[in-house]
């Protein structure tokens, strides 16, 4: 039976509270002491943004066929906002970073102000997003706290 410390340990691990069909699932591997598996559970649906510089043409393909429709309404929107004409210098450069929270922050801030188009700027927010795994190891040492034993 999971005892709170490993239920704690594996919540922080996960970054998040554990559902009641996950606890159920991972009592007899906790047990068994099967952390990859444990790992492989509680990364499911992890992800993380991988440095991903896009610029204009990224913007056209992902957001095809209202790329170029897109970037208009962002120049036309620029025009009379400075912190749009100024925040989509990088995409003309291909530049941005969408790793960079700033960088999405500014791709969110538009779905807003151009929301006709926030479907298509979904799309380009996923643009770079990699699964997120946790290592077996990061398991392993949380729940040899939670149980007392040393760790390495």
């Amino acid at each position: 039976m999971l005892n709170q410390n490993q239920i704690d340990a594996l919540a922080v691990v996960a970054g998040r509270a554990l559902t009641p069909a996950e606890l159920v699932v991972l009592e007899p591997l906790v047990c068994a002491r099967n952390d990859v598996e444990i790992a492989a559970i509680l990364s499911v649906g992890r992800t993380a943004y991988g440095a991903t510089q896009i610029g204009e043409g990224t913007v056209v393909a992902v957001m095809d066929p209202r790329g170029g429709l897109f970037l208009d309404a962002v120049v036309e929107l620029g025009q009379v906002d400075r912190d749009v004409h100024w925040g989509m210098a990088p995409v003309r450069r291909g530049v941005l970073d969408l790793s960079v929270p700033a960088a999405r922050a500014s791709l969110i801030a538009l779905r807003s102000k151009l929301p006709n188009y926030a479907a298509e700027i979904d799309k380009l927010l996923q643009v770079g997003v990699v699964p997120d795994p946790i290592d077996f190891n990061v398991v392993s040492d949380a729940l040899n706290n939670a149980e007392g034993r040393m760790t390495l």
